[in-house]
């Protein structure tokens, strides 16, 4: 290599680095547009609902119907599928809620941002997972009015806590369609946080390759290894939007660890598709987790609204296929 392109490289290198993370201004401004009034209302209006296990399903109905209500109010066209959808009464029946935004891009996927809006019997769920359906109706209000490159689809997903049924139903769907599906951001419990020291668990410790901080006050970002692109994106989002909010990345090994298949990720995982959750990390931080204590006024609301910009710049900036 010419001696003079030697001495030139590493500012070349440099002034590409600084571009790359160069805040875009309609991006900064839509995420500053995450209301925590909103995401706080959200929550308190699942957690009175009460608990909504499948097998309730007036309970179903009725938070159901709060979220097809708020896509409404953003200006959607909600549509549900499942099996309920044909047979209400049916024996195993459920319904997911869809609602989707068209993307400017020629040739561009669609990207989908999910939570699961069911709960264990007797728990309200405001964490698990009032959390992540408030960040996923939040982020659709503030996407209503922005300009986006992919096909952007809010999905809220029934019967997570009885073995993923709506979740794998969805992503067979997708299959049998052949749709163009570049991945999806699962939000499994986003409201947790806690700045003591020793508040974080976890289920194993590797050294260099899994050790998380062991104070609670980070989303983890949990990828397998072909899902590396969409988590890199996310990090990317977040330390150029939200650099206030601390992250552990378990991007690319997550699929390593038992403990981090137990959401909605998994059935795109199972199918191919690129997927990453983000999280309190559940159990392994938040005391309250499947109990009647799971309420709203032991979530940290900053928090889940930091997670919640950071997500919708993830979608914000995507343009294209991951790589």
């Amino acid at each position: 290599m010419p001696r003079l392109l030697l001495l030139l490289l590493p500012g070349v290198l440099l002034l590409a680095a600084c571009g790359d993370h160069r805040p875009r201004r309609d991006v900064q401004e839509l995420v500053a547009q995450i209301s925590e009034t909103q995401l706080r209302r959200h929550v308190a209006a699942l957690a009175d609902a009460g608990p909504r296990p499948a097998e309730d399903r007036r309970a179903t109905r009725r938070v159901v119907d709060y979220i097809r209500t708020r896509l409404l109010d953003s200006g959607y066209q909600p549509f549900e599928e499942g099996p309920a959808t044909a047979q209400p009464d049916a024996a195993g029946a459920f319904v997911n809620i869809l609602a989707t935004r068209s993307g400017n891009a020629s040739g561009a996927g669609i990207l989908e941002v999910a939570a699961h809006y069911d709960t264990v019997a007797g728990s309200p769920g405001a964490d698990d997972n009032a959390s992540g359906v408030a960040a996923v109706l939040e982020i659709a209000r503030v996407l209503s009015r922005a300009e986006v490159q992919p096909t952007i689809r809010f999905c809220f997903f029934a019967r997570e806590e009885s073995g993923r049924d709506g979740s794998r139903y969805h992503v067979e769907q997708i299959r049998r369609r052949n749709e163009p599906l570049d991945g999806a951001i699962v939000l499994e419990m986003a409201g947790y946080a806690s700045g003591k020291a020793d508040t974080q668990r976890t289920p194993a410790r590797i050294p260099v390759l899994f050790s998380p901080p062991t104070t609670g006050n980070f989303v983890a970002v949990v990828g397998n290894l072909w899902s590396g692109g969409l988590g890199n994106r996310f990090e990317r989002a977040r330390a150029i939007y939200v650099p206030a909010l601390p992250l552990f990345s378990a991007n690319r090994v997550g699929g390593l660890f038992r403990d981090a298949l137990r959401s909605d990720h998994k059935p795109y995982w199972d199918q191919g598709y690129h997927a990453i959750m983000l999280t309190d990390t559940a159990n392994f931080r938040n005391p309250h987790y499947h109990r009647p204590t799971d309420t709203p006024d032991t979530l940290d609301f900053r928090f889940l609204r930091h997670i919640t910009q950071a997500t919708a710049a993830t979608l914000l900036i995507s343009t294209s296929r991951w790589r």
